[in-house]
C-alpha cells in the first residue's frame, strides 16, 4: 500500500530582483520576474512503513520536495496524495510561536493536528521527558537555543503519533545525547509501521536508516534504489565534483602562496585492520619557511577520525625547493568502511591552510566481529586468581 503518491510534480518560483518589483509590476503591467525551477516532473510512491532518505546538493530541491509532501507548499504542476497525518520538522522553529512557552507551543500545534485537550494531557508527559528541557518548557521559545528547540519540535512530532514523519536537516543541529536518542524512537516508529522520509547530508546515516533512497540533482530525480546504490553514485559524484572545486582552488591559491602540496600517495586503496599505513607527500615552495604537515582521517560521512601532524611530534618542517614526508602508522586500528585521507600544508602556527589534498581507501571487513569504527587491542584472562583487584 502507497501512503505517499506523486505525479508530475513541479515547483517554479517567481524570482524578483529587488522587493519593489513586485509593486512595479503590479502598477506597469509588465513581467519584472524570472522563474526559478525547483522541482520539474517528480514521479515518487512510498509505501506505509518505509524510511525514504533523500540526498543532494545544497539547492537541489530536498526542502522544496518534502515541504510539498509536508502540505506546506502546493506544486505548480503535478497532483499529491497522502493518506495520513503528516507531521514535520522543516526549517528550525517553524510553525512555533516565539513569544509563546513550550507547552503552549506544543498545545497550539497539537491542536492543529487535530488532537484535543485531553488527548495533549495526556501526551505532556512524554514530551516533558523526552525533551529533558525541564523547566524551559515554561519559558518563551526566543529564549532557547537551536538545540533546545530542535529537542522541543521531535518531541512534540512524535508525542503526536502521525503516519507519515517527516525530517529536513534538524536533527544534525542537535547534540551527539539527543541525535541518538533521536534515532532509537525513529526505528522504534518505523517497528510500529510508520512512514518516514528524511533528508541529510550524513550519508552515514541515510544507509543504516532507510531502506530506499533518492537523489535529487537540479530538481529532478538522478536515481532512486537502495541506499547503498544511490549513495555510491552519489558519493562518486560528489568526489568527481570537490576535485574539479579543488583542482580550482589550487590554480587560485597557486597565486596567493608559495608553499604547495606537489604530490600525495597512499599505500593501500584498501588496508585491512593491522597492517601499516603509509602516506607520501611532496611538498615545494618558492622561498624557505618553516611549514606544519597534517594527515586528517575522516568517515566517508566527513565524521573526524583523528588528526596526526609533524606539530604533534615536535617536528620541525623546513621547506625549500622539494620536501619528502612519509607517515607511518602500524597495526592500522580502523574497522570496515570507507574513509579518508587529508592531507594538510600549514603555516608554522599551524592555524593558515596553505593546501589541502585528499585520497579515498576502504577497510573490508574480515568478521562478524568487526563492529565499530575502530579495533581496540587487549586481553581477557579466565580465573585470574594471582591478580590483585584491590591494585586497579
Amino acid at each position: 500500500m502507497h501512503i505517499i503518491e506523486l505525479k508530475g510534480v513541479s515547483k517554479v518560483y517567481k524570482v524578483y530582483r529587488k522587493p519593489a518589483d513586485r509593486l512595479f509590476e503590479i502598477l506597469l503591467r509588465k513581467n519584472l520576474s524570472y522563474e526559478k525551477v525547483a522541482l520539474k516532473d517528480i514521479n515518487l510512491k512510498v509505501r506505509k512503513g518505509e524510511a525514504l532518505g533523500i540526498v543532494g546538493e545544497n539547492g537541489a530541491g530536498k526542502s522544496t520536495l518534502l515541504s510539498i509532501i509536508s502540505g506546506i507548499q502546493q506544486p505548480t504542476l503535478g497532483e499529491v496524495k497522502v493518506f495520513g497525518r503528516v507531521c514535520a520538522i522543516l526549517e528550525l522553529g517553524a510553525g512555533f510561536h516565539p513569544e509563546f512557552t513550550g507547552v503552549e507551543n506544543a498545545y497550539m500545534y497539537a491542536s492543529l493536528n487535530g488532537l484535543s485537550k485531553s488527548e495533549i494531557d495526556r501526551r505532556l508527559d512524554f514530551i516533558r521527558e523526552f525533551s529533558e528541557l525541564g523547566d524551559f518548557l515554561y519559558q518563551p521559545i526566543k529564549t532557547y537555543s537551536t538545540g533546545m528547540v530542535v529537542r522541543l519540535a521531535f518531541s512534540v512530532m512524535i508525542a503526536l503519533n502521525p503516519e507519515v514523519f517527516v525530517i529536513d536537516e534538524a536533527l544534525s543541529v542537535g547534540d551527539i545525547h539527543f541525535q541518538k536518542k533521536s534515532f532509537d524512537k525513529i526505528r522504534e516508529f518505523k517497528e510500529r509501521g510508520g512512514t518516514l522520509i528524511f533528508t541529510t547530508h550524513s550519508t552515514y546515516q541515510i544507509t543504516n536508516v532507510c531502506d530506499r533512497a533518492v537523489w535529487l540533482k537540479d530538481g529532478k530525480i538522478q536515481m532512486e534504489g537502495d541506499p547503498f546504490s544511490v549513495v555510491k553514485e552519489y558519493e562518486d559524484y560528489m568526489r568527481e565534483k570537490d576535485k574539479m572545486d579543488q583542482e580550482q582552488m589550487e590554480i587560485r591559491r597557486a597565486n596567493l602562496t608559495h608553499a604547495y602540496i606537489e604530490d600525495f600517495k597512499i599505500s593501500h586503496q584498501e588496508v585491512k585492520p593491522g597492517e601499516t599505513f603509509r602516506a607520501w607527500l611532496r611538498v615545494r615552495s618558492n622561498k624557505k619557511e618553516k611549514v606544519v604537515l597534517a594527515l586528517l582521517f575522516r568517515r566517508n560521512d566527513n565524521i573526524l577520525l583523528s588528526v596526526y601532524s609533524t606539530k604533534h611530534e615536535g617536528i620541525d618542517v623546513i621547506v625549500e625547493d622539494s620536501t619528502d614526508v612519509v607517515f607511518s602508522f602500524e597495526d592500522f586500528p580502523l574497522l570496515h568502511g570507507r574513509y579518508f585521507a587529508d592531507a594538510y600544508l600549514l603555516d608554522e602556527t599551524a592555524t593558515v591552510i596553505y593546501d589541502v589534498k585528499s585520497l579515498p581507501f576502504d577497510v573490508p571487513k574480515e568478521s562478524v566481529t568487526d563492529l565499530g569504527i575502530f579495533k581496540i587491542k587487549g586481553s581477557i584472562e579466565l580465573n585470574p586468581f594471582s591478580y590483585s583487584f584491590s591494585k586497579l
